[in-house]
């Protein structure tokens, strides 16, 4: 399987960067968008909102520099069911808008708990305790703070937070600027997380809840000044392939937990077989739920096979009969399935195997 992944690219720096290549990813250029940069004007939010209004939050989308990092507040706006948001910062993004009341990267999580009624619970953690402090107090009753100096200290707030949260999604954002500058370089000040640090606590996350989706900036943009932007690129083409290495797998993991799931609760026959012949084909065959699929195939070879063909999902057919084997008339059925759906890869294929299997019958001439 591979996650879903967008990346949306406001400044061009994704374009320096190598981390995506060979995955499947949607690309998003907003360069010539305009009112983005840092605080994002009514106009630049709709033309944003319209042009991702196709695509949902699940996922992993990458969100270019810090100064961008009000965008999650638009994909978890497409979140319709109760959700809490969890904030991996150096910074709390909490202020109060300025500038006419715009959306900014610094106020856009105290948007969130103040305009979405779905949000149940925000955890912000990174922050220093100063910067914390210099929050509403309104604000802060509504959020879990773990500051910079707690996550040295224990995770018992953590912990809580997980505790209260198993039963309801979450949201994950990460800006790069919680790390280190040996390990990525942002254009903001930066804390003093390691990323084994950050991967035990994104471990947790989803090892006690479901998540719907992450997003993750802290790029270090372009028009940043820096008589090393090449080594700032390459520390984060190399961060970057890490998350979302590990966002990946998560999130893979978690929605093949889930079909697992639905397939041993689902009384619709229909859906257990395409449960089945997902996951049958995506397990390594060492892998023993492989073989739990497999039995239930044998059951139902001839639907199975018959909705490979009609998919025109040829390698698998092949693959599907090779393994459970077939009698020539149920050859024959499956040929007749073939033409009706104009799939000549398999009729080909099945042609070849009902001739392994003897052949054609002998025309009589006899009168």
């Amino acid at each position: 399987m591979n996650t879903k992944t967008v990346i949306m690219d406001f400044s061009g720096v994704y374009k320096e960067e190598k981390f995506y290549e060979g995955k499947d990813v949607r690309w998003m250029d907003f360069t010539k968008t305009t009112g983005v940069n840092c605080y994002c004007t009514e106009e630049a939010e709709e033309e944003i909102k319209e042009r991702i209004k196709e695509l949902d939050f699940s996922g992993i989308h990458f969100l270019d520099s810090g100064n961008y990092h009000y965008l999650s507040k638009f994909w978890t706006e497409k979140i319709e069911k109760p959700f809490s948001l969890v904030v991996f910062d150096n910074h709390t993004d909490m202020q109060e808008a300025s500038f006419w009341g715009l959306l900014s990267c610094g106020s856009w999580v105290r948007d969130c708990i103040l305009s979405n009624k779905y949000v149940k619970e925000v955890c912000v953690i990174g922050p220093s305790e100063k910067a914390f402090l210099e929050c509403e107090k309104e604000i802060l009753e509504k959020v879990t703070s773990i500051s910079r100096e707690e996550m040295k200290q224990g995770k018992s707030e953590w912990y809580e937070f997980l505790k209260r949260n198993q039963g309801i999604p979450v949201y994950v954002s990460l800006d790069k600027d919680i790390l280190t500058v040996e390990e990525a370089r942002t254009n903001w000040d930066q804390g003093d997380v390691s990323f084994e640090e950050i991967k035990e606590w994104l471990y947790e996350i989803f090892s006690q809840c479901f998540v719907l989706g992450a997003d993750v900036c802290g790029e270090h943009t372009p028009d940043t000044t820096s008589i090393t932007h090449q080594e700032d690129i390459d520390k984060n083409n190399i961060i970057n392939r890490k998350l979302w290495e590990l966002l990946d797998k998560k999130f893979t993991g978690q929605e093949e937990n889930q079909m697992d799931k639905m397939f041993l609760e689902t009384k619709q026959a229909d859906k257990k077989l395409n449960i089945a012949l997902l996951r049958y084909f995506d397990l390594e065959s060492e892998d023993k739920k492989k073989n739990i699929y497999g039995e239930y195939l044998k059951l139902r070879f001839r639907p199975a096979v018959e909705l490979l063909i009609k998919n025109k999902e040829n390698k698998k057919m092949a693959e599907l009969i090779k393994e459970q084997g077939a009698e020539r008339e149920l050859i024959d059925s499956f040929l007749k399935t073939a033409v009706k759906y104009n799939n000549q890869e398999a009729q080909i294929f099945l042609l070849r195997e009902k001739e392994n299997l003897g052949g054609f019958k002998a025309k009589s001439w006899e009168l």
